[in-house]
Parts: structure tokens; sequence; C-alpha cells
């Protein structure tokens, strides 16, 4: 049994199913349309083609930031009147997070390093003179003293606490 499959189509036939095929479809009053609106100047943009005053203005206001962080790269800023800044530093490649917690924020907030790279971490603080106590969390939960650290103070739980004194000639830590 055949079925149309097996049929061979002949170049006429074939000829008029393309002609067919490739003619648009379209109203019978689409020139009609067209011309009144070109006649009449109407002009139509693209969705999207006219951006918005907001998207133009925060576009700009993203490249001035991103500029400015890239070129000034958190770039040194005046210590308030009576502090200083002071860097804090752990070198631990395998941590995920380090932040620094101690006496000159009352031990309650912890204050986030920065990775640097080659699993350097630090933060710079603005403090005012004086002696503090600090302790470095390490991904969250592990609390060691600055194995750098300027001295050291038992932390009344069996362990120690890093000490910096600021104002003195050592000032980072």
């Amino acid at each position: 049994m055949a079925d149309e499959t097996d049929r061979s189509l002949s170049e006429g036939e074939i000829d008029a199913a393309l002609r067919h095929w490739r003619q648009p479809r379209v109203a019978d009053d689409f020139v009609d349309r067209v011309m009144a609106r070109i006649e009449a100047g109407e002009q139509r943009r693209p969705r999207g083609a006219l951006m918005r005053p907001w998207a133009i203005a925060a576009g700009v206001a993203i490249v001035v930031l991103a500029a400015a962080l890239l070129l000034h790269g958190g770039a040194a800023r005046p210590a308030p009147a009576g502090t200083r800044f002071v860097r804090f530093s752990l070198t631990m490649p395998q941590a995920e997070q380090v932040a620094v917690a101690g006496s000159f924020n009352g031990w309650g907030r912890r204050i986030a390093l920065h990775a640097r790279g080659h699993g350097l971490w630090t933060v710079r603080i603005p403090l005012r003179a004086g002696q503090y106590s600090y302790v470095f969390v390490v991904n969250g939960h592990q609390v060691m003293p600055d194995p750098h650290a300027e001295g050291y103070r038992p932390d009344g739980f069996g362990g120690r606490n890093s000490v910096i004194i600021v104002g003195s000639p050592r000032m980072t830590a």
C-alpha cells in the first residue's frame, strides 16, 4: 500500500507551494493604514528604545560609584578628630570569613575583615588613643587571639585576648 509520501511532486507543484508559503498574509487595508500614519507624521518607537530619565540617572550613578571604588580602592580618609585608623589583619587561608570583636565596641558587634587574597584578611577601624582587648572570630565561631598582637591578657574564660595600645609606636594589629 502506497501513501502520499511515496508520490513524487512535479517542479510546478513545488514552485506553487513555495510561492503560497512565502507570501505573508496581511489585512486588506494594511497598506492604507501604513500610508495614513506616514502622511500624518506619526512615529512609533520600538519598545525599549526610549530610555527613561531615572534609568539613565541610575546607570550614571552606578558607573560613577564603581569608578570611585576602583580608582580609590577604599582610599584613606581622614580619621575623625582624636582618633587614628588601626589596621587589624590575620593570615588564615582556610577561613571563609573573619571578624574582629573587642573592648573598643563593647564586644557586642563583630566587624568583618575583608579578604585580600592569599589568605590575608584586613580591616581598618578608627580608634581613640588607649588600650584595647580584642579577638578574631573565624568562620563565625572560632575565637582566637591575634598571633602578632602587642600583648595578651586573660579573657576570664581560660583563654586570652589580644591587646593593642593605640598611640604606641606599634600602631597596627
